[in-house]
């Protein structure tokens, strides 16, 4: 099981990282398995549930905002 701090820490990895958001989206147990990471049935099905790519785009949007 991942602690709350792993899950946060991939989750900002996902945000950064187009391929690692297609992974968890695909296969959140292989994908976080490939980080070393092992995850409950709970915590890959609201990995599979999030849209972690409107999230990321969000981000984008606001940093850029923040930026100019």
């Amino acid at each position: 099981m991942a602690t709350e701090k792993e899950m946060y820490e991939l989750l900002g990895r996902a945000l950064a990282d187009a391929n690692l958001r297609a992974a968890l989206a695909e296969d959140p147990l292989r994908a976080a398995q490939s980080l070393g990471l092992d995850l409950t049935e709970e915590q890959a099905a609201g990995l599979k549930a999030s849209d972690l790519a409107a999230a990321a785009e969000g981000l984008d949007e606001r940093l850029s905002k923040r930026l100019l």
